[in-house]
């Protein structure tokens, strides 16, 4: 590419690239071609970004969506990179499947009729957990037991402290100096919760765990493996809270799984995505949730788990009121039965009020009977004299 000075009344042509600086005056001076080739540039890099904005995706939040993206290594390890901050060198996915009847237990008082249980043999529970060799900030690398769990509901604490029993009790193989050994790998959870905390609208909370050394008062500089065995880092998302703000990569990552701008209210199954993003991984998380959405089967699959959902809610939700009712019955009985306790009280007080009353009407009959009769007995003694 050439440039001409405007100076140079000969035209001397000088090879310089694009936005170099002019031999002679030192100053940028482009061509029409040149500018021509900047704007169309401009152009693309704007249309590549702005591309993605009004794009239909299926919701991550569903179980089926969800694991498909993270089926995605690429993907996987750039969603946990920005949360650990740390880079993920090997990842691999452990998912774990398991039919909703394995968990239904607790629903089998709701009285689920056939076709309900019909509709919800085959939904699935699924937890995401994934065994990553990551790299430090010290250069050094280790092996981790990484557990991905999304919640509908703050019912689901329960759940997420049985499947961190399972990982304390879980090994796993490394290899150091040619050696192979079983030992317990540290864990880290990440929570994507369904629902908001009333506590807090924080959108992102890390858990940190900190070594400390309490005599001198001061944070140890060092890692314990026993103490990384019984302790865990913990990172929390209120997806309900995220604000659609592209500011850092957390930020990016999480604008997909925002809980807003849905196709259809009630099913919340698809969503617009309205935001601009250049970030490449972004992007990828993007065009894999676009194909979910548009793909019939896996759209069945999602229609499926939302249907399944749909009627565990229904029954959830009926038995609630059911009993709200009976909780309101109970009070009623109870306050019916204070008051007859009270008006019981108020009559044995009133007997209780008699019966001193008619005691000391006894006393002072007594009392009378024995001034008559002292008084009897005097008489006859003065009749004697």
């Amino acid at each position: 590419m050439y440039i001409r000075h405007p100076g140079n009344e000969r035209g001397t042509k000088q090879p310089v690239k694009i936005l170099s600086v002019c031999v002679k005056c030192r100053k940028f001076h482009l061509s029409l071609q040149e500018i021509v080739i900047i704007r169309v540039m401009a152009k693309k890099m704007k249309t590549d970004i702005s591309q993605v904005e009004g794009v239909e995706i299926a919701n991550p939040l569903y179980d089926v969506v969800f694991k498909r993206l993270m089926e995605n290594t690429r993907v996987a390890s750039y969603f946990i990179e920005s949360f650990i901050g740390e880079k993920v060198e090997n990842i691999t996915m452990l998912a774990k499947e398991s039919t909703v009847f394995k968990w239904l237990k607790k629903y089998e008082k709701l009285n689920l009729t056939a076709k309900d249980r019909e509709r919800l043999k085959d939904l699935t529970v699924i937890r995401l957990d994934f065994v990553a060799t990551i790299k430090t900030d010290d250069g050094s690398y280790k092996k981790v037991l990484i557990e991905i769990q999304k919640a509908r509901d703050n019912s689901d604490v329960m759940r997420f402290r049985g499947y961190l029993a399972e990982h304390y009790r879980r090994r796993d193989s490394i290899t150091v100096k040619d050696k192979t050994t079983n030992v317990p790998l540290p864990i880290i959870t990440i929570y994507l919760l369904g629902f908001n905390l009333p506590d807090t609208d924080v959108v992102v909370i890390r858990v940190k765990r900190d070594f400390q050394d309490m005599v001198a008062d001061k944070v140890m500089k060092i890692k314990i493996p026993f103490l990384e065995y019984l302790t865990h880092d913990s990172y929390l998302v209120q997806l309900g809270r995220i604000t659609g703000r592209m500011q850092t990569r957390i930020e990016k990552v999480l604008s997909v799984f925002e809980q807003k701008y849905f196709i259809d209210s009630k099913t919340k199954i698809a969503k617009k995505y309205p935001h601009a993003t250049d970030d490449k991984n972004v992007r990828l998380m993007l065009e894999i949730l676009e194909h979910i959405n548009a793909d019939p089967k896996q759209r069945a699959d999602i229609e499926l788990e939302w249907a399944s959902y749909d009627i565990l809610e229904g029954l959830v939700l009926d038995k609630n009121k059911e009993l709200k009712k009976q909780g309101k019955a109970l009070q009623k009985a109870l306050a019916e039965n204070a008051k007859k306790e009270q008006t019981i009280a108020e009559k044995e007080q009133t007997i209780a009020k008699k019966e001193q009353t008619i005691a000391e009407k006894e006393q002072t009959i007594e009392y009378q009977a024995r001034r008559i009769a002292e008084l009897e007995d005097k008489l006859k003694s003065n009749s004697k004299k």
